[in-house]
């Protein structure tokens, strides 16, 4: 997700004293008793304060509520404000706050914070008690000092020209740019995050997603019932996602024909798919780590299909594991160092930290037809730029590049509607072995039976998997995260048929509700996934509902594995609370036959607007039911070269590359 940072903002004002303290205590409370206190609670502070204004307003609410001693009687019975109770009672009253509606986004965030920051937080020598008890190496030793694969230009003190200027530089902005510039124009590549490979260096989940994530990866639905993972940096999502390469699977790419009114598109598509995948090096998976193995290893056992997944990172073996935070050894393909590098090399100028605020628009005199010329961005340090160019690539990813088209005067009533998020849950499978979720190749295997839902191991390191695990108490939470070092990860990723929404102004809020449907193919696919760790040898299996599902080794004979689907559809029908992800975010500017139909054409095209093409996810027309990343790729080939193709028939003279002298 390409242009995707935090806003630029005044500094918040500072916590007031009662909210600190409040803030802290909440901190200490969530936390286990052997965590960095003083980090933990420096690291929720900086969190805090990353959060989107009117989000962070919300939660200095809740801290001055549990400085109120009313709130103490409410929800501990003593009427004393949240820092003066003792450890019980703080635990009393936040698990009070989690039964409270109203409360529970409250309870969830501070949750989320906290058990992130102690789990991922070090000292500066990089000591951690509790990696340590956990049994976590944290960061590899033997990081390169690599240079990055190309340089990122200052950006310019007032404004600059161009033939093409792109809008993030994720998956869909990367391929852009690169075939833009190899055909002989000027492009620029506006980034709102930051280079990644100081970070990646550090290895470290408590840097990484401070910098390299969508809202230091804290975004999440308004009622925070989704947690969302978005790349925010140079690469985008490619850069610290886990190097899935599915393709569409054919009857979609048939259905999405079908939509498009285009017979030929699934043709054209497989067409893209090849050239990309032979840019990215994509390969299939030759080994499994062992979160990986236990897909196929179970599935084998039960006789079903499982497969390798094809990937764009050559992995070193069982010592890797660490790319989410950017890979730090050059053997993850992201777009950074392979469409960017190429667009660079062809010419290209590559601005990070510089957000697009818009796109400028005009009707020339005498015309009825709208056209591009250029864009408005402003810097991280607050300055105004301008970038004038007859052509517009937006490339933000489905949570901000709506904002941008309606910030530009586009008024399709597509426009941020449509949000499709494969909204994804896990099951935590204890074995009585090793599994090290954090070693090893990330993702490169899959169960996809029929469920509804896709079965895929997620790598799990302390602060992710601390966050995810429900939390009913310090002591209850610090022994299910004892076990951390046996415990698998599979997730249920389903293609969500329901639709969200996420809004057009500065705020951007994602409004999103699992519909019945897909609650029913997620519980399907955890029950399916609890089928394959059993099989594997797992001894237990637990659910991410704030009251978690369990079933033991013992108990999963068939009748009780069918007892545990039930109950688990049963959950899923009453919307008992359970922890959902997405890193996947789709549809919110959609292709459609018309301008009824969708926001752009079959080909990227913004309807009524000359120059204007989007080529991110927010163009799929439905969810793609497998990870985005090549198909957002395929997608802006296709688009890019139909654009190519255009300006050729109807040029009589090229531009010349842009120098960097």
């Amino acid at each position: 997700m390409g242009n995707e940072s935090r806003p630029v903002r005044e500094r918040e004002s500072p916590l007031t004293r009662s909210q600190q303290a409040t803030l802290d205590a909440l901190a200490d409370t969530f936390a286990p008793v052997d965590a960095d206190a003083v980090g933990t609670r420096a690291l929720v502070a900086a969190a805090l304060e990353r959060l989107a204004p009117h989000r962070r307003k919300k939660l200095l609410l809740v801290l001055n509520l549990l400085a109120n001693p009313l709130a103490g009687l409410a929800l501990a019975g003593r009427p004393r404000p949240f820092v003066q109770l003792d450890h019980a009672h703080r635990e009393r009253a936040l698990l009070r706050m989690a039964r409270i509606g109203p409360l529970r986004p409250a309870f969830d965030s501070f949750a989320r914070l906290s058990l992130f920051a102690a789990y991922s937080v070090a000292d500066p020598a990089g000591h951690s008690a509790i990696w340590e008890r956990l049994g976590y190496p944290g960061p590899r030793g033997d990081v390169p000092a690599g240079a990055a694969p190309f340089p990122i230009a200052a950006p310019p003190l007032t404004a600059i020209a161009a033939d093409a200027v792109i809008v993030g530089s994720g998956a869909g902005g990367g391929v852009a740019a690169a075939l833009l510039a190899q055909a002989g124009l000027r492009v620029v590549v506006l980034e709102a995050g930051p280079a990644f490979e100081p970070v990646a260096a550090c290895q470290r989940e408590a840097e990484s997603f401070a910098e390299l994530y969508l809202e230091a990866g804290l975004a999440s639905s308004d009622d925070v019932s989704v947690s969302i993972l978005a790349g925010a940096c140079v690469g985008g999502g490619t850069t610290v996602n886990w190097s899935t390469s599915l393709r569409l699977p054919p009857q979609l790419a048939t259905r999405w024909a079908e939509l498009l009114g285009r017979p030929s598109f699934a043709a054209e598509l497989a067409d893209a798919y090849d050239a990309v995948e032979t840019r990215l090096g994509v390969t299939l998976a030759t080994s499994h780590n062992r979160n990986n193995a236990v897909i196929i290893d179970g599935a084998a056992k039960l006789g079903w299909d499982a497969r390798a997944i094809p990937r764009n990172a050559e992995c070193q073996g069982d010592a890797c594991g660490y790319c989410g935070f950017g890979c730090a050894y050059g053997n993850k393909r992201s777009t950074a160092v392979t469409y960017l590098r190429d667009a660079y090399d062809a010419g290209a100028l590559v601005f990070a930290r510089t957000r697009v605020e818009r796109v400028r628009i005009e009707v020339p005199a005498g015309s009825a037809e709208r056209i591009v010329r250029g864009v408005d961005a402003i810097t991280e340090d607050g300055r105004a730029i301008t970038v004038d160019a007859p052509l517009v690539v937006v490339a933000a990813g489905a949570l901000r590049t709506p904002g941008i088209l309606a910030r530009s005067g586009i008024a399709s009533p597509h426009l941020g509607r449509h949000l499709h998020l494969h909204p994804t849950s896990a099951l935590s499978a204890q074995f009585d072995e090793p599994i090290e979720p954090w070693h090893g190749v990330m993702q490169s295997a899959l169960c996809d039976r029929g469920f509804g839902a896709v079965i895929e191991a997620a790598p799990a390191h302390p602060g992710l998997m601390a966050q995810a695990l429900p939390w009913s108490g310090r002591a209850a939470h610090a022994e299910a995260m004892n076990s951390a070092r046996c415990r698998s990860t599979l997730i249920s990723l389903t293609r969500d048929r329901g639709e969200g929404r996420v809004g057009l102004d500065e705020r951007a809020d994602i409004s999103y509700r699992i519909t019945g449907g897909d609650a029913q193919n997620l519980a399907a696919g955890l029950g399916g996934a609890a089928r394959i760790a059993f099989a594997a040898g797992a001894i237990a299996v637990s659910t991410l509902h704030a009251d978690p599902l369990q079933l033991s080794a013992a108990e999963a004979t068939p009748a009780g594995l069918d007892a545990f689907e039930r109950e688990l559809r049963r959950r899923a029908q009453a919307r008992t609370p359970i922890a959902l992800f997405s890193a996947h975010q789709m549809g919110t500017a959609r292709m459609g036959a018309s301008p009824g139909e969708g926001a752009i054409d079959a080909e990227g095209r913004v309807y009524g607007v000359e120059g204007l093409v989007v080529t991110d996810a927010s163009a799929f027309p439905t969810a793609s039911g497998v990870n985005p990343m090549l198909t957002i790729m395929a997608l802006a080939h296709r688009a890019t070269r139909a654009l190519i193709a255009r300006r050729a028939a109807t040029s009589t003279s090229g531009s010349p590359a842009r120098s960097r002298s």
